[in-house]
């Protein structure tokens, strides 16, 4: 449940204070053996921030992707946790696929290159999206 419009600041703005407030006043007074801490943390916020603000969408898309793939239908309106859970279970069925060779050439392996190349984009994105730059 996201916040109401009059609830300002949101959740990610208020990481993405927190963080630069860590990064801009707390990590210079941080003892030079604890600098690599701080900046995790940092980098953990900001990561979260991404989620929040991305919403269900990255696992809803996931789940079409994959989907997709397969040739699999998705039902209409299902919930994030049974999307998450749809996710889950396509992706185990991709590992054994993929351990017992079914995308190794053709068109599956063109398919599933291209799926891994979008789905790793997506999740650069929020894990890291200064490298997509």
């Amino acid at each position: 449940m996201g916040a109401l419009p009059e609830d300002r600041p949101s959740g990610p703005e208020l990481l993405d204070a927190a963080r630069r407030l860590l990064l801009d006043e707390l990590l210079p007074l941080l003892p030079a053996e604890r600098r690599l801490d701080g900046l995790m943390i940092a980098n953990a916020m900001g990561i979260a921030a991404r989620e929040a603000t991305a919403g269900e969408g990255p696992v809803r898309d996931a789940l079409a992707r994959l989907a997709a793939l397969y040739a699999e239908e998705l039902p209409a309106n299902v919930s994030c946790e049974d999307a998450s859970a749809a996710l889950a279970r396509l992706h185990r069925r991709l590992a054994e696929d993929i351990r017992a060779g079914a995308f190794d050439s053709g068109p599956k392996r063109a398919a599933l290159l291209d799926y891994l190349r979008v789905t790793t984009r997506a999740r650069v994105a929020i894990a890291n999206p200064k490298v997509l730059e």
